[in-house]
């Protein structure tokens, strides 16, 4: 799943990178079955349009679906309202394709 999410207009993008980093990523990484998780930070958010690109990753879409359903999944989303502007958060489900790179000579 990858997630475009805004800060809230209260906030500064430090103070919501902070927070994200502090807060909010230990939460994350306690949802089942998460195989990997990732967060991007834009260089330049107000004309990205965003302040924080999240990626996790789960085995299947129903692994995913359980996690955030769970207890812990429960919590994550209630704790990005600390930080992000739900109504304008994109969350997109993905699925991974291998691209290979050739060397070059």
């Amino acid at each position: 799943m990858v997630i475009l999410a805004r800060r809230r207009e209260d906030m500064s993008h430090e103070e919501c990178i902070e927070y994200m980093e502090e807060e909010h990523a230990p939460l994350v990484q306690e949802l089942p079955g998460l195989r990997k998780y990732q967060s991007s930070v834009p260089l330049n958010p107000d004309e990205a349009g965003f302040d924080e690109m999240a990626q996790l990753w789960f085995d299947s879409p129903e692994e995913m679906n359980d996690a955030f359903e769970s207890e812990a999944g429960r919590r994550v989303q209630e704790d990005a309202e600390n930080f992000l502007d739900a109504d304008s958060a994109l969350m997109i489900p993905v699925a991974d394709e291998t691209v290979r790179v050739n060397e070059l000579d």
